[in-house]
């Protein structure tokens, strides 16, 4: 209880402090209330999230950081982002918690069902957000080309992520590479590209994965688009023999213009063992 009122106190201090006038602060709201078919039956989870971030330009050069502080329905805290960023035009590197170039983004991936037969491969081992040490250093080589090597290490989480960017009208493409040891002293090693459009209005992104864990060989190929408050989405992982494809929808819908959302979503998959897995949710968010 104590440490708990410190951080509401130091909170406190840092939102009316005039020193810290720069910092920006937001937080938002997110429920979910969940139904699975398989004997899973309902449930409910959310979080608050509060945000404060802050970047100053001098000298021709920069500073930027960031922290996410969440309070979880079950009760518990925890650190989503936390880092630094130094740089300029040129380039920057970024030290702490933090995610880096997503190479297989779902879209709007309210509920996704695991078919449960295959882990598949998505490129996204070492992306980040672990306790890891974690850095990224990002090349700006213009003309819509960029360049970020990642890097994480620990005593058994260990490893390199180089991603190749571009980006010109409407246009995107990201490749990339990973090696190293995953959280469970497990080798991985592979490669993935993801590609997004604009069109009619719609955003389209084409995602594949192949990799192997442990020396098992595994793959994903993930198709989605976002269409105003909409999205539909399928993920087909495969690993050895086994493989499982995901379906998966949503549709936001506004509350009263206020700015919150209510978001229903489905999902479904089937795996190699022909299990049905299915998932209805409602999720509510609210920034404030």
């Amino acid at each position: 209880m104590i440490r708990k009122t410190q951080l509401a106190v130091a909170a406190a201090a840092l939102i009316a402090a005039p020193a810290f006038a720069a910092v920006g602060f937001d937080a938002n709201v997110e429920m979910d209330t969940t139904y699975q078919n398989n004997s899973r039956g309902a449930s409910q989870s959310g979080r608050v999230e509060l945000n404060a971030f802050s970047k100053t330009d001098k000298g021709g050069g920069f500073v930027a950081g960031r922290a996410s502080y969440l309070a979880t329905k079950g009760g518990t805290a925890a650190i989503d982002d936390m880092w630094v960023q130094i740089g300029n035009s040129a380039g920057d590197i970024k030290l702490g918690r933090f995610e880096a170039a997503d190479l297989f983004p779902a879209g709007k991936d309210v509920i996704v069902e695991d078919g449960g037969a295959a882990s598949g491969y998505r490129t996204n081992v070492f992306r980040g957000r672990t306790s890891a040490a974690h850095a990224a250093l990002t090349v700006n080589a213009g003309s819509g080309v960029g360049f970020e090597l990642g890097v994480m290490a620990s005593a058994k989480n260990t490893g390199v992520r180089p991603v190749v960017s571009f980006g010109m009208n409407g246009f995107s493409a990201k490749v990339g590479l990973e090696n190293g040891k995953n959280s469970d002293g497990q080798k991985v090693s592979g490669a993935g590209i993801t590609v997004g459009t604009t069109m009619a209005g719609a955003g389209l992104n084409l995602s594949v994965g192949s990799g192997k864990v442990n020396g098992v060989k595994g793959s994903s190929f993930g198709v989605n688009a976002t269409f105003g408050p909409a999205g539909v989405g399928y993920i087909l992982d495969k690993n050895g023999s086994n493989k499982d494809n995901m379906f998966y929808a949503a549709y936001s819908l506004p509350l009263f213009d206020t700015g919150a959302t209510l978001t229903p979503a489905v999902s479904y998959a089937k795996g190699t063992d022909q299990v049905k897995n299915i998932g209805l949710r409602v999720r509510v968010n609210y920034a404030f």
